[in-house]
């Protein structure tokens, strides 16, 4: 009958956390013959627990009756020949690597270490008719933390995080352990609060011997007595990517060792002040282009050949306060006549507030008591309305929230410029026969509405104090266009209507159709299609066509070549393969031929839709 020893093996970090002893070799030993085994066998196991020297594995080698691995939950199992079933057996563990999450496990010197010697005691199983011994065993902390610490550089951080007021568990929040250093503090590891609040960071010497001189030199950049080696430890959150401050420098944990463990509570919380200094850096939040490398000097347009239009999206970073006072920003615009025109110093216009589209500059941030949603935030808007938290101008400078709990936008919107404020909105009749369909629309009472250029620039200081203004970013003049079509032909002849409110215009017919009687004349042996598209900033313009074709016949268009703004037109005509036929070989059916056209309009967080017109015809 087979005999089998079920093991575990954990160990403590600290009296309320532990973890497995996962992929650790277990090794059981016959023990020496001249050994008392009486009183090995009663002996405690903190007695009994030992490093094995080199020289000793060897003098046992001969001794080894059967070794296993450890899975990741420490769980191990070792069939023992039945000639042993009735023998104390000697167990040791060994391990040549040390887990660290989420890191790769820690490898270092294969070390070996005796935990006791076990007298089996034999359960028959019922189901697999197989005896059964169990073996369990939980290092204690004061051996699990030298043995990662001292043989493998692991060193862990063991925690729970609750509610000062509640006591309820935190969780979902991420805890980051930080090395309060005389240059400069170092993060050591971040961890994220179970269910139950519980968190464990694990980090290595090198995560707090970082200094300025890394990775040439690195040392623990204590500069005073008593120049211990481990780090000095305080604490901050993180939510949903804020950062919070449960600690600063003054409550720090002085030269911890190889297992710190902590319980914090959190009664408020505190946003860190961004590294990043108040500043203006990109358009969008999507497409985040630069504003001085992301724009086209020659043009004012994107690198990618776009114009801006609508409401955009003005990215930067802001802060409750600079030179310790609160802190203030505004924006200022200058238009001029070509984007390669240097600016004047004198010619800035502040952005006023009704330029503003509604803008989400920060949150506030409280903790709620829920353990399954411990935080909340708080949306703050620039031009809020209703109940929302909205900040207070002064005059046209936008005065940042100086709640406790407010934190600021990082690399994110801070002001939501609408350029058809700054440009005003240009409506364009294009009120017209369908018969001119095809020719140019520009005309006195069409004019030619060319791209305008503005450059646009941030500025903050002191609440009040002018002596403080400085500008925190400048962009390139870039281009804007906020032209909208009205009364734009569509369906051509066959289902005539006009459409308001475009911002490409875009029509097609059919010349057959439109010196027909009708809309709905029949096509025979002609067929001449009729195009024409406007924006000052067209992208790409082409016609398709759908409906039924012989075998081996195939029909389309030739691409449509872009004239110089502001528009597109002309006419065209089927093109056969094989090239002998003609629209006399159309079969008779119903036939659609489509329009459509693009834009190269950008908000910087979305591009224009594409546009789309089409017209049906009977082919006879």
């Amino acid at each position: 009958m087979r005999h089998i020893i079920k093991g575990n093996l954990a160990a403590y970090l600290c009296r309320d956390c532990s973890e497995y002893l996962s992929q650790v070799k277990v090794r059981v030993y016959l023990p020496q013959s001249d050994i008392n085994l009486a009183a090995v066998s009663a002996a405690e196991i903190k007695d009994t627990f030992k490093e094995v020297k080199e020289e000793e594995i060897k003098s046992k080698e001969n001794r080894l009756i059967a070794e296993a691995e450890t899975d990741m939950n420490g769980n191990f199992s070792l069939i023992i020949d039945e000639k042993y079933s009735r023998s104390s057996l000697e167990i040791d563990f060994s391990c040549g690597t040390i887990s660290r999450p989420p890191l790769t496990p820690k490898k270092g010197k294969e070390r070996q270490f005796h935990i006791t010697t076990f007298v089996p005691q034999w359960k028959i199983t019922k189901e697999e008719q197989i005896l059964v011994a169990n073996f369990s065993y939980i290092i204690p902390e004061k051996w699990w933390c030298i043995i990662k610490g001292r043989y493998f550089d692991i060193w862990t951080i063991c925690g729970r995080l609750t509610d000062c007021q509640t006591g309820k568990p935190l969780a979902g929040i991420t805890v980051i352990a930080m090395d309060a250093d005389f240059i400069t503090d170092d993060e050591l590891g971040r961890n994220t609060t179970d269910s139950n609040g519980h968190f464990k960071i694990y980090y290595t010497s090198a995560d707090f011997k970082k200094t300025f001189l890394s990775p040439i030199i690195n040392i623990e950049t204590d500069v005073l007595p008593p120049f211990a080696s481990g780090p000095d430890v305080y604490f901050q959150l993180e939510y949903s990517g804020q950062r919070f401050a449960l600690e600063t420098k003054s409550n720090r944990r002085d030269n911890v060792g190889y297992c710190l463990c902590v319980k914090l509570c959190s009664k408020e919380l505190i946003p860190v002040e961004p590294s990043i200094p108040p500043s203006f850096t990109h358009f969008g939040l999507t497409q985040h282009i630069p504003i001085q490398t992301g724009i086209n000097l020659a043009t004012g347009k994107t690198l990618g050949g776009y114009a801006f239009f609508s409401s955009v999206n003005l990215v930067g970073t802001i802060s409750k306060k600079i030179n310790a006072q609160p802190m203030e920003y505004l924006f200022e615009y200058q238009e001029v006549t070509n984007p390669t025109d240097p600016l004047n110093p004198a010619g800035w216009n502040a952005v006023v507030p009704n330029m503003i589209d509604k803008t989400l500059i920060g949150y506030l941030w409280t903790l709620t008591g829920d353990v399954s949603n411990p935080v909340n935030y708080d949306p703050y808007y620039i031009n809020g309305t209703g109940t929302e938290n909205t900040i207070n101008f002064n005059g046209n400078w936008i005065q940042v929230p100086q709640d406790s709990n407010f934190a600021a936008h990082v690399d994110a919107e801070i002001l939501k410029l609408s350029t058809e404020k700054l440009t005003g909105v240009t409506s364009i009749d294009m009120s017209m026969p369908t018969s001119e369909i095809g020719n140019s629309s520009v005309s006195p009472a069409r004019p030619h509405i060319s791209n305008r250029y503005f450059a646009i620039r941030m500025k903050q200081r002191e609440v009040g104090n002018s002596a403080t203004e400085v500008v925190a970013g400048t962009s390139k003049p870039i281009a804007i266009y906020n032209v909208l079509y009205q009364n734009v032909n569509k369906h051509g002849s066959w289902a005539h209507t006009t459409v308001n409110n475009q911002y490409l215009a875009l029509s097609v017919d059919l010349e057959e159709i439109i010196s027909g009687s009708g809309g709905c004349s029949k096509i025979t042996t002609d067929l001449h299609v009729k195009y024409g598209a406007r924006n000052e900033n067209l992208g790409s313009v082409s016609l398709s066509i759908t409906g039924p074709h012989k075998p081996g016949q195939s029909f389309g268009f030739n691409p449509i070549v872009l004239m110089s703004s502001p528009e597109t037109y002309g006419s065209t005509q089927l093109v056969f393969t094989p090239p002998t036929d003609t629209v006399a070989d159309l079969l008779p059916c119903a036939y659609t031929i489509s329009i459509s056209a693009t834009a190269l309009l950008t908000t910087g967080d979305s591009n224009l839709d594409s546009y789309y017109d089409f017209v049906s015809f009977c082919k006879i």
